[in-house]
């Protein structure tokens, strides 16, 4: 049933379901089940997210059975309201295609623009749940590695490697959806070392770049592994906190706050005295989160940390 009532298509018709078709994808001249999964190896079936909370991710398909849906304990989860718990299943068929299975979503599933419960995949095919769509596709293996090589890229800070703003934000998307779903706290943590600007002036480029490299190397070293750390441009760096309410961000920053403090740069033989200043924003997991509100809220305290002559922490809860 779809959101409107109806157990139809549009206007309350029959659901059209596309025939699966006897033709193969792949070569199957007297080979096994088996054998057409190794070959699978030298296609590399992909679906590949075109928009949405994920977009741009790539699930690869190795033919044993792959459930998406918007629950966690699926295989691939979606964090998009519009997908069912358990939405949809794909796995390979006996005639060595992909087949796709609608689980009775709410919202149903688009082939093509035809909402259908079951079909044959065909490479090129477009895909809807909820308002993720996405595309089956056949990589090899050149290009499924030269894509990997050029998404990390996309959201990869050149110089420190951490995450770019660009991941950054779409993480943040994904963690409020998250929250709102489960009602559980995210805290971001916005920090800006102090007075950056004389260490690049007095000391030279190489040497400010230098001092990046290693905070960004203890940053790393100081947070979870689900914990997400990004450089925001220039001196300024996030960190977002799943599942950490108000005080244990605090905890968190002054640990962070009062160990670069100590931290150990030294430059032709004399320590570079560090300081940074953190903003923190702390939000309760509810329905209609969005990202702006909470960024807007971690720089202004960071903004009120620097006022208050910097090297401190000042937090709010949005």
């Amino acid at each position: 049933m779809d959101e409107s009532g109806s157990t139809g298509g549009a206007g309350g018709g029959r659901k059209s379901e596309r025939p699966i078709s006897s033709s193969p994808t792949l070569p199957m001249v007297d080979t096994s089940f088996a054998e057409t999964v190794e070959r699978l190896k030298e296609t590399r079936p992909t679906l590949l997210v075109l928009a949405g909370p994920v977009m741009g991710a790539r699930i690869a398909l190795t033919g044993a059975p792959l459930l998406l849906g918007r629950s966690g304990e699926c295989d691939v989860p979606i964090p998009d309201d519009g997908v069912s718990q358990r939405h949809l299943e794909i796995a390979l068929g006996p005639d060595g295609k992909f087949e796709l299975r609608d689980l009775e979503s709410l919202n149903g599933t688009r082939v093509n623009g035809e909402r259908t419960q079951r079909c044959s995949l065909e490479p090129g095919d477009r895909i809807l749940i909820g308002h993720t769509p996405m595309r089956f596709v056949l990589y090899t293996p050149a290009e499924d590695d030269l894509l990997d090589d050029l998404e990390m890229r996309a959201l990869q800070d050149p110089l420190t490697g951490l995450f770019n703003r660009r991941y950054l934000d779409q993480r943040l998307d994904q963690e409020l959806q998250f929250a709102a779903r489960h009602g559980t706290m995210v805290s971001l943590l916005v920090l800006d070392i102090d007075h950056f600007k004389a260490v690049n002036d007095g000391y030279g480029h190489p040497v400010g770049d230098r001092l990046l490299l290693e905070l960004a190397s203890y940053i790393c070293g100081c947070v979870r592994t689900e914990d997400v750390v990004a450089r925001q441009g220039g001196e300024e760096f996030a960190i977002v906190l799943r599942q950490i309410d108000a005080p244990g961000a605090l905890a968190l920053a002054e640990r962070l706050r009062t160990g670069i403090e100590a931290f150990p740069f030294v430059q032709g033989g004399n320590r570079i005295p560090i300081t940074i200043s953190i903003g923190i924003a702390t939000v309760a997991g509810r329905k209609g989160l969005v990202r702006g509100p909470l960024v807007d809220a971690a720089d202004r305290e960071l903004y009120r940390a620097k006022e208050q002559g910097r090297n401190r922490v000042c937090t709010t809860t949005v």
